[in-house]
């Protein structure tokens, strides 16, 4: 009787720490600035800038982005490789690299994904680009949505 009250008591101790499980996923941020000037950005030996028009998905309107690559020999150090993103001149967001996926059995061809640090317009931003474009998806809960179709202009 002494061992069946011990095994119920375990097994109801491990079932309430089993279903209390409070821990969030993380989202990995990483090298970038959260808060970056456009003055540092507008500086061509630290920065590379690339122009974009985009497609949105959502409003049905044609929208401006600009990214900014950080040239510094530290920023393509593998934990630190990331992106700035700006739409239609509005607040600049840091995105980390999160994968290459290849496309093809000899890599030559890939996408490459980033993820926002923090939610834009209430969601998580996840950019697959490609080589001839670049798709911007909102990421809620785990279902992606198409945000911003965006080719280089």
């Amino acid at each position: 009787m002494h061992k069946l009250k011990l095994i119920l008591l375990t097994s109801t101790l491990f079932g309430l720490f089993a279903c209390s499980n409070t821990q969030k996923t993380q989202i990995k941020t990483g090298y970038l600035k959260d808060n970056i000037s456009q003055e540092e950005l507008s500086n061509p030996t630290q920065y590379k800038r690339y122009y974009y028009s985009c497609q949105n998905f959502e409003t049905g309107t044609e929208s401006y982005l600009s990214t900014y690559f950080p040239l510094s020999r530290e920023s393509r150090m593998k934990d630190n490789f990331g992106i700035y993103f700006q739409l239609d001149n509005g607040k600049v967001q840091p995105f980390d690299h999160i994968a290459n996926k290849p496309l093809n059995a000899r890599a030559s061809r890939f996408e490459v994904i980033y993820r926002s640090y923090h939610p834009i317009q209430g969601a998580y931003i996840d950019l697959i680009a490609s080589e001839n474009s670049s798709v911007y998806y909102k990421d809620y809960r785990g279902m992606r949505s198409p945000w911003l179709d965006c080719k280089e202009s």
